[in-house]
């Protein structure tokens, strides 16, 4: 019970952050409980997530498969990381 009390505090202290720099109140609030929603759902799913990726291996895979996914998969991963930088460097964003 503790570690859901600590959690609870944590994201009430994360909101009222938020919350007191917010300009446009109600479309900050809307960002924020969006994060907070967010922030929650990747903590409880990362750490199972994290386990599964760790014990994964390739046996019984087709070498091709496993190509694609060791060589090919993370070239196309910075391609598009790349892409979504020039496309907001064009437009003006961050």
């Amino acid at each position: 019970m503790k570690v859901w009390e600590k959690l609870k505090k944590m994201f009430a202290m994360v909101f009222a952050f938020f919350v007191c720099f917010a300009k446009n109140t109600k479309a900050e609030v809307n960002k924020v409980i969006a994060i907070v929603i967010a922030l929650y759902i990747a903590g409880a799913l990362l750490p199972s997530a994290l386990v599964n990726l760790a014990g994964g291996n390739y046996t019984g895979v087709d070498p091709a498969v496993k190509t694609i996914t060791i060589v090919l998969l993370p070239i196309l991963a910075v391609l598009a990381i790349a892409l979504i930088f020039l496309a907001k460097k064009k437009t003006g964003g961050i």
